[in-house]
């Protein structure tokens, strides 16, 4: 005997709430919308709230920001590389682990207008994912640039002068400098494929989670369910980390030793 609960299998591809400007505005864009004014309306009352001698709330605030810089100093390799990563890497984390939560509440996808879902977790959205990654990607690519310098930077991918130089030796070091050569090539092809595998990380443990929580909603309402949504809340939280925690693994690759 089944517990059921009438539910909806979630689809891949967002649904338009409505058209602004010709620009048609998803439930998923709506619900990052609702999690940027979040942060930013916490991002101010946390700052007029934060005083010298510091309460709990501040305690327990402070305790979250040095585990954050735990973690990065651990994956970026110095103290000073984390501080850096800190305010790009601490708000991807805040917004994507926000993102990933908020539409866990009860209540909240239950909102409709003109009989269209209004929220969606924003994580859960291709297109969210996609424009996130490809952004942490640049940026790693901006620090190399800053660090190595814009022909230093070409210098990883287009590896002319090696060749050159390996010529100069001998014919078989100029053999290894073209396969070389060939290798800095396929950098670019691994450059795109971070995107690629940063985005469909994210978001197909998102939309696996919406998917497996409405079959088991459809047939299991009762018990099977909590346990579940207890378990993406950890995963919600878990694939935040591991997103922000690759970004400060790509950008300690991309910059020089003496930089981090």
């Amino acid at each position: 005997m089944f517990f059921r609960v009438p539910t909806t299998q979630p689809h891949v591809q967002p649904e338009t709430v409505t058209v602004l400007f010709g620009v048609p505005i998803t439930n998923a864009m709506l619900m990052g919308l609702v999690v940027f004014f979040c942060i930013l309306i916490m991002s101010i009352w946390v700052s007029w709230a934060l005083k010298k001698r510091a309460g709990r709330f501040q305690i327990g605030l402070e305790l979250f920001v040095e585990a954050i810089l735990g973690i990065l100093t651990s994956v970026a390799g110095s103290r000073s590389a984390a501080y850096t990563l800190l305010p790009i890497i601490g708000t991807l984390f805040i917004f994507l682990g926000l993102g990933n939560l908020i539409a866990l509440i009860p209540g909240v996808s239950s909102f409709m207008f003109d009989g269209t879902q209004m929220f969606r977790t924003a994580t859960n959205d291709f297109n969210m994912t996609f424009s996130i990654a490809l952004a942490m990607i640049i940026f790693t690519n901006i620090a190399s640039i800053v660090s190595w310098g814009f022909f230093g930077h070409l210098g990883k991918f287009f590896k002319f002068k090696e060749v050159f130089l390996g010529f100069r030796e001998g014919f078989g070091a100029g053999c290894l400098a073209i396969v070389d050569f060939f290798i800095g090539l396929l950098d670019i092809v691994s450059e795109i494929a971070k995107v690629i595998s940063l985005s469909l990380r994210l978001f197909g443990n998102m939309f696996a989670g919406d998917v497996l929580a409405a079959i088991l909603l459809g047939s299991f309402a009762l018990l099977i369910p909590a346990p579940w949504l207890a378990m993406n809340l950890l995963v919600g939280v878990l694939q935040a980390l591991v997103f922000g925690a690759l970004t400060a693994a790509y950008y300690s690759l991309a910059v020089r030793p003496s930089d981090i």
